[in-house]
């Protein structure tokens, strides 16, 4: 026959267990703001990875949706600063020292000065990813929804470049 002490031990013990594994399953990817980017960068250059998006566009929450689920991405998620920017955004801001403002393309329709700059020369489509290294400089950019297996590949690309940026200090 158990005690009461032994059984509320097991108990406490197995509550532990629970909280740390659903703490894991829930790790929460928290999207860096773009306005802090910059003062990041300074404290600790790392490559940047910015997902542009709309609020009105559907694979956008999709893929937003599957980055929270995505466990290698929670993992991975130390070796690079992550960014999700509403390319619709009305804040004016400043990226790399210069000031970037939300540019009226109609009636209630625009874009931000800086998603346009992120996503280069082209059609603007949403999502897009972009990939940003310690010196700011574009070394992936897609337009699109990344799939699982796309995404891992990304995330063990900026794995190689943080190996090799310690290598080098």
């Amino acid at each position: 026959m158990m005690t009461i002490a032994r059984l509320a031990k097991n108990y406490t013990a197995l509550l532990a267990i629970i909280g740390l594994f659903s703490s894991f399953c829930k790790a929460q990817i928290n999207p860096v703001d773009i306005t802090k980017v910059d003062s990041l960068m300074a404290q600790q250059a790392k490559p940047i990875l910015i997902l542009l998006s709309t609020d009105w566009c559907q694979y956008c929450q999709m893929q937003k949706n599957q980055i929270g689920k995505n466990r290698d991405f929670a993992l991975s998620a130390n070796l690079f600063y992550y960014v999700e920017f509403n390319a619709e955004s009305k804040e004016n801001l400043s990226f790399q020292g210069k000031d970037y403002v939300f540019k009226p393309t109609g009636k209630n329709t625009g874009t931000h000065e800086l998603a346009r700059t992120l996503n280069g020369p082209g059609t603007l489509a949403f999502p897009t990813w972009v990939l940003l290294d310690k010196n700011y400089q574009t070394l992936f950019h897609h337009g699109g929804v990344l799939t699982p297996k796309q995404l891992k590949e990304l995330l063990d690309a900026i794995g190689n470049i943080s190996v090799s940026n310690l290598q080098t200090l």
